[in-house]
């Protein structure tokens, strides 16, 4: 140790202060990596539990409609419609199931919604459009939406499994109240 502190007193004024600047960075360096490797995953939920952090990974996803227990089930980050149906006891025999995307994955926060026939329609049925059935071609015959609108709503629906209510279409980029005033005459889920 001796002998590296009469190196460094042995040194230019100039050079010592560039070794100590270089080593200060090096140790800022080391710090921002050892904080990086620390840190919980972007993926993961952070819950508080007596003040200080834990990372999990659940999630809390509340489902209604057809299933034999509506209600707000806590699952593992990555699940998808399927888990949820499934911890909520299955589809009851009023439901169908092709109204939600059973692939899709959930997130935390998400109602998912399981209809009755008697609550879907037809892509066309008595002059409405179904938003949960109809096709890109069919949106386009709506006042106001050519093939770029009809595209997003049916990204929309795809994200979300189906439409739970016509008013749902607001969330859409591109569709204001004034479009949507005009468009609700002729739709239904």
């Amino acid at each position: 140790m001796q002998k590296v502190l009469d190196w460094l007193t042995g040194l230019e004024s100039k050079k010592r202060k560039q070794l100590y600047f270089a080593l200060g960075l090096v140790a800022l360096l080391f710090g921002v990596l050892l904080s990086n490797t620390s840190s919980p995953k972007p993926e993961q939920a952070v819950e508080s539990s007596g003040g200080s952090f834990t990372v999990s990974g659940e999630i809390f996803v509340h489902v209604v409609g057809e299933v034999s227990q509506p209600g707000l089930y806590e699952l593992d980050y990555g699940s998808r419609v399927r888990d949820v149906v499934a911890a909520a006891g299955g589809f009851t025999s009023d439901a169908v199931e092709s109204s939600v995307n059973l692939a899709r994955l959930v997130y935390d926060g998400e109602q998912v919604v399981i209809l009755a026939e008697s609550q879907m329609a037809t892509a066309e049925s008595d002059g409405f459009i179904s938003l949960n059935r109809a096709t890109s071609s069919q949106l386009e015959t709506l006042p106001g939406i050519g093939p770029a609108l009809a595209g997003r709503i049916l990204a929309y629906r795809d994200e979300i499994g189906s439409f739970a209510s016509v008013d749902q279409l607001l969330e859409v980029t591109g569709i204001g109240s004034k479009l949507f005033e005009q468009l609700k005459v002729n739709l239904t889920l």
